[in-house]
C-alpha cells in the first residue's frame, strides 16, 4: 500500500487510496448470502457506520501506518445535515490523536439534505458541490489534508469535497475511502 503524504515536498505521495471492496448488505442478501459468508472487510465498514469502537480501532490500525504526521483530517459529511456524528468522523478523530495530526471535525458540512445515495439519490458531483461547504477554511488553508470516506461508488462526493477544500486554500488533498462499492 502506498504512503499518503509521506513526503509532500518530494511529491511522491498518491492522491487516492481505497482499502478494499465493499459489498452492500442488501445486495449480498439478495444474492443468497448470509452473515456467515459476508465479506469481512464489508462487515467492518458496516460496523464503522454504526460507530462501533472495535471498527474504529481496526481502521486506525490499518490507516495510521500509511499516513504521515501533521496532516489535517476531514471527512465527507453525511447526506443529512442533522447527522453530526458518524463512524468516519470518529475514525478521523482517533487518527488525529496520533502523530500531531489535526482533526477538523466540522471542516466540511452538508448545508442541504440530499437523498441517501445508497437508496438511489443523485450521485452527480454537482449535487455535492451545491450542498456542502467548507466550514473552517482557516484550518485547511496552506495545509495538507486527508479526506476520509467510508464507502465510495462513483467517487463524486470525494471529488466534490476535494475540489471545495482546494478552492478554500488547502495545499494538497489526498483521499482515502475504506471501501469501493462492488456488486459482485
Amino acid at each position: 500500500m502506498p504512503d499518503i503524504f509521506l513526503d509532500p515536498a518530494a511529491d511522491q505521495s498518491v492522491e487516492s487510496v481505497i482499502l478494499g471492496p465493499y459489498r452492500p448488505w442488501t445486495h449480498h442478501k439478495n444474492m443468497g448470502g448470509n452473515g456467515l459468508d459476508y465479506p469481512r472487510h464489508s462487515g467492518r465498514i458496516l460496523d464503522l457506520k454504526e460507530s462501533k469502537a472495535g471498527a474504529v480501532n481496526y481502521f486506525v490500525q490499518q490507516i495510521d501506518p500509511i499516513i504521515c504526521p501533521g496532516i489535517v483530517l476531514c471527512s465527507v459529511p453525511s447526506h443529512d445535515p442533522e447527522k453530526l456524528d458518524s463512524g468516519i468522523k470518529r475514525l478521523a478523530e482517533a487518527l488525529s490523536a496520533l502523530q500531531g495530526r489535526v482533526h477538523v471535525a466540522d471542516g466540511l458540512v452538508r448545508t442541504v439534505k440530499v437523498p441517501k445515495l445508497a437508496h438511489g439519490g443523485d450521485r452527480s458531483i454537482e449535487v455535492h458541490l451545491n450542498s456542502i461547504r467548507v466550514n473552517t477554511p482557516d484550518l485547511v488553508r496552506k495545509r495538507n489534508v486527508l479526506l476520509l470516506d467510508d464507502v465510495t461508488t462513483t467517487g463524486n462526493s470525494l471529488m466534490a469535497c476535494r475540489q471545495l477544500l482546494l478552492k478554500s486554500g488547502a495545499a494538497r488533498v489526498g483521499m482515502l475511502s475504506l471501501g469501493r462499492t462492488n456488486y459482485q
